[in-house]
């Protein structure tokens, strides 16, 4: 079901697309810890077992709906319900009722898909309940000793819909104009896809200091944009600036309910001369980048989506883009669900 238009305009998609979401840093999870989470406007628990894998389940006990991430405890891959002591194994199926003979056959709650990969826990949330048809890979620079370990960067909720989020990397028309203080100038270099995943290659030039610019000094580079459905854009960035710079930057775009979405950044960099260099040029990255969001939050949460808008050239691939992101919207299913999740 779709919301009434606002203005006249017509809505977005549903809110919560297909695909593979963060729903927490890998550090946050340790040993035995749980933790309530809400996304996709459900609340879910996670956890990470003994065995040291991360689990996320539905939040609530199928007996009388305590919620497990508020005083749920860890027994091997399962959690024990902290209301009456049922435990519920990492499939969503209670194994034991420990004052009765036998466990019931409806106890069970949906288990989410999850993959822990590049820094972040990612869960895979389908609008019918489907099995994944595609993974999250793991990026070939973190892997890669001549890059840093990822570092965190900020983390932002915002009242806007995932897609249109997700969009800006499209929209070279506005990078200049409200991102001045960092970019000078930018052209699209057009797109790339195959399947979920979208690169978008761009040339950028960076603003530099007046001094800098009258003494001839230029800072570019190529940017490339990769998404990886709607929940994952990993920024690429090659600057010659003196040294021979690459950045790479990861966004996560997590709906949290039909009118917000959480935003998650981490980082990782090429060393370059030494640590105390690499630490800088890394934490002033991170600084800039803090700045890119924060310029474009207000904009977000204040404007309205065009679904046949008017564009000339110059604004980038916006509808391009569109188009590819339609796959990720399923026909809405009665009982939506995880993959997993026995009906009620």
């Amino acid at each position: 079901m779709t919301a009434p238009s606002r203005n006249g305009i017509r809505p977005l998609p549903s809110p919560f697309p297909d695909g593979w979401f963060r729903v927490a840093r890998s550090g946050e999870v340790g040993m035995r810890a749980v933790r309530p989470i809400r996304y996709f406007g459900r609340d879910l628990v996670l956890f990470r077992g003994e065995d040291g894998q991360v689990r996320v389940l539905d939040a609530h006990c199928p007996h009388l709906g305590a919620h497990l991430g508020h005083g749920g405890a860890v027994e091997g891959d399962a959690l024990r319900c902290p209301f009456h002591g049922w435990l519920i194994g990492s499939d969503g199926v209670c194994r034991e009722v420990p004052y009765a003979g036998a466990v019931p056959a409806r106890a069970r709650i949906g288990a989410w898909p999850v993959r822990e990969v590049n820094g972040f826990v990612m869960v895979h949330h389908h609008a019918r309940g489907e099995e994944p048809a595609w993974q999250m890979p793991a990026l070939p620079e973190l892997e890669d000793p001549a890059w840093t370990p990822l570092r965190s960067g900020p983390r932002w909720r915002i009242r806007a819909h995932i897609q249109d989020v997700a969009e800006n990397g499209m929209d070279t028309a506005h990078m200049p104009l409200v991102h001045g203080g960092q970019t000078e100038a930018i052209t699209s270099e057009g797109l790339k896809m195959d399947g979920p995943i979208l690169v978008h290659r761009m040339m950028h030039r960076y603003r530099l200091f007046p001094l800098a610019r009258w003494l001839g000094a230029r800072v570019a580079g190529p940017l490339e944009i990769t998404y990886y459905g709607l929940g994952v854009a990993v920024n690429r960035a090659q600057v010659q600036a003196g040294l021979d710079l690459a950045y790479l930057f990861m966004f996560t775009f997590t709906p949290v309910d039909e009118h917000e979405v959480e935003v998650d950044s981490l980082l990782s960099l090429r060393r370059v001369i030494n640590p105390v260099v690499t630490w800088a040029l890394g934490r002033k990255a991170l600084r800039e980048g803090r700045k890119t969001i924060d310029q474009d939050v207000p904009i977000f949460e204040h404007k309205i989506h065009r679904p046949d808008p008017i564009l000339v050239e110059g604004d980038g691939p916006v509808m391009q883009y569109r188009r590819w992101a339609s796959q990720f919207y399923s026909a809405p299913g009665a009982g939506v669900a995880p993959a997993g999740t026995a009906a009620p």
